[in-house]
């Protein structure tokens, strides 16, 4: 195990996916974002099934910044309830390892 996570969120607009990774950066919360390209959601939301195309966004950092990027995810984002979900990374290079955590740092 690491002490690396990736966080993954969708959101609705690309620009909206720009203006995270944008925010996450500038604060050195992450070392890296991936805005990928769009994706069919369907989902369940307050009873009802939805579908909305989204961008998917997945986030570089260090585990212990977890908390912090969901906190400025949740400030910047449109959506009352984005889906933010952090994923253990059991394996990492060693020389990505180093960038990540020379780049979160404060």
């Amino acid at each position: 195990m690491t002490d690396i996570v990736e966080i993954h969120v969708t959101c609705p607009t690309l620009e909206v996916a720009r203006e995270l990774s944008h925010v996450l950066l500038d604060g050195r919360l992450a070392a890296c974002c991936n805005i990928g390209k769009e994706v069919d959601s369907r989902y369940l939301w307050q009873g009802k099934k939805e579908r909305h195309d989204e961008w998917p966004l997945t986030i570089k950092t260090r585990a212990d910044l977890f908390d912090a990027c969901a906190e400025a995810i949740r400030a910047h984002h449109p959506y009352e309830t984005p889906a933010i979900v952090g994923f253990a990374v059991d394996h990492v290079d060693a020389a990505t390892a180093e960038w990540i955590a020379e780049v979160t740092k404060a």
